[in-house]
């Protein structure tokens, strides 16, 4: 008899464990962003950027989700198991995080690769420069396919150098430009105001329909406008 009470007095206390945990856990759904985004916890890391049932905006995520395997590239709705800890260690979150079901796996396509090949279709003239319209200009850029190398004119010497493209940033890296003497002085003085805005400068842009624009803060300083590759 006691062996049996003893018995059922242990299936009690495992129930009871278990229920007791059950109440401190919940289900919560949420959006992992396709790629992961630098942040601070105890230490720099990356984290995901999530978005729960009433976000507006992506927030970091510091925690680690159990049985999750991640892919950047892929956006996740998933829902997750999240328990509060009894004993929490220093610096830890105050609950852990398990996959319960992925509910979408979604293929993101890279916005900066999508317009990286747009731009790499054309030759790109310079239409305005810090407002000004220049007449009668003959200075371009042309974008290589590889993504890192940026070819063209200032108006009367040839220039080259490195650029990176982001999701919505451009930077323009190493300049190099021939030095032959240019008779017209205003060609000289655009290509020297040309030459000294893309030495090792980055700038917002965007695409318009037939122009790529190019932004210091909220100003337009640069515009090229495209036309067929030669």
């Amino acid at each position: 008899m006691k062996q049996i009470f003893s018995l059922k007095a242990l299936m009690l206390l495992i129930g009871f464990t278990f229920l007791s945990t059950q109440a401190n856990a919940d289900t919560v759904r949420m959006t992992i962003k396709e790629e992961l985004a630098g942040c601070t916890g105890v230490a720099p890391q990356n984290c995901y950027q999530v978005k729960y049932k009433k976000s507006k905006d992506w927030e970091f995520f510091y925690s680690q989700i159990e049985g999750f395997e991640y892919t950047p590239g892929y956006r996740y709705v998933i829902d997750v198991k999240r328990t509060k800890r009894k004993n929490i260690p220093a610096d830890a979150s105050a609950y852990t995080y398990k996959l319960k079901r992925i509910i979408k796996k979604e293929k993101i396509a890279n916005e900066a690769a999508t317009e990286l090949a747009f731009i790499t279709k054309y030759k790109w003239n310079l239409i305005q420069i810090n407002g000004t319209m220049p007449s009668a200009s003959s200075a371009y850029l042309i974008f290589q396919a590889d993504g890192k190398r940026m070819a063209g004119s200032g108006g009367c010497n040839r220039i080259g150098g490195g650029f990176e493209l982001t999701k919505d940033k451009i930077s323009f890296s190493k300049i190099v430009s021939t030095m032959m003497a240019c008779p017209d002085e205003n060609k000289t003085k655009l290509e020297g105001t040309l030459l000294k805005m893309l030495t090792d400068g980055t700038f917002r842009y965007d695409i318009a329909d037939q122009t790529l624009n190019l932004y210091q803060g909220d100003k337009l300083v640069l515009m090229f406008g495209l036309s067929p590759l030669e």
